[in-house]
């Protein structure tokens, strides 16, 4: 049976757990399973999960939210102009970036495809493809 959790709450025993990338804790409305292999829907109306909430089932299950790793390009930049421009047109997509010294990251997403593709051609930028827990900058996202 479906299990449908209800609440989110902090700092409480969970009995399960649940691994989630960046575009799943996003989501308001979630299907997944757990690692003992529950299943369970959410509805977390206005919000989205972070590391380390408890989702509260109907039932009183508890389980507790983990980030999984996510495919994740970084963009090594030699140059600002090519580093700001770049950092311009990810920003027009709306994604979710983290900017560093001469060093932006982002999900590998289709909206950002033809951007790296683009990067990938210009001698001054290095492109590198690995998986590690997505950060992106800002605080813009509120907490629960």
């Amino acid at each position: 049976m479906i299990k449908k959790a209800t609440e989110i709450k902090r700092d409480i025993e969970a009995q399960d757990s649940v691994l989630l990338d960046w575009f799943d804790m996003q989501k308001p409305n979630l299907c997944a399973v757990t690692k003992e292999g529950v299943e369970f829907i959410i509805k977390a109306k206005y919000t989205h999960l972070h590391e380390d909430d408890i989702l509260v089932c109907e039932d009183g299950y508890k389980i507790k939210v983990s980030k999984s790793e996510d495919n994740i390009y970084t963009l090594k930049f030699s140059d600002h102009i090519t580093f700001a421009r770049i950092a311009y047109e990810i920003g027009n997509r709306h994604q979710p970036i983290c900017i560093e010294d001469f060093t932006i990251k982002i999900l590998e997403d289709i909206s950002t495809a033809d951007i790296i593709k683009a990067c990938e051609a210009i001698d001054n930028v290095k492109v590198e493809k690995n998986r590690a827990i997505f950060k992106p900058n800002g605080n813009a996202h509120h907490s629960h």
